[in-house]
């Protein structure tokens, strides 16, 4: 059993990433960081591998997380992985967050991996709609 979630996409990673970029944008969701890891690796030397990390989050909802555990901070923002999967596809994968959070936070745990779950679904009908 693995704490993660793939969603398939028959689309390539790279359309898969903008596709993200683009639910996140309509649901006026805060990105903070795409970290496309197959760059940084080719450029310390290192065999590259398609992949990529979106960093996102609501303050709002970040600080409802925080006012139950501040420890909770090393979960939040939220993360969405994108990986090649074989030409021409990729996947999305999420983590539910009942996996990272407290007990006690397991409605927002919910809440939170809803989201990721909806973004994921959203990404993957904008990729494939060309």
């Amino acid at each position: 059993m693995t704490a993660y979630e793939r969603v398939a996409v028959d689309a390539p990673p790279e359309a898969t990433v903008a596709a993200l970029r683009e639910a996140l944008r309509s649901k006026g969701i805060t990105e903070y960081a795409v970290v496309d890891h197959g760059h940084d690796m080719a450029a310390a030397g290192a065999p590259a591998f398609a992949a990529w990390t979106l960093v996102f989050g609501s303050p709002a909802a970040g600080s409802k997380l925080l006012a139950l555990d501040l420890a909770a901070a090393v979960d939040i923002p939220l993360r969405l992985a994108v990986v090649g999967a074989e030409p021409g596809r990729s996947e999305i994968v999420l983590r539910d967050m009942r996996t990272l959070l407290p007990a006690e936070a397991g409605e927002l745990a919910d809440a939170f991996t809803g989201v990721l779950r909806a973004l994921a679904a959203q990404a993957r009908e904008l990729a494939t709609a060309d």
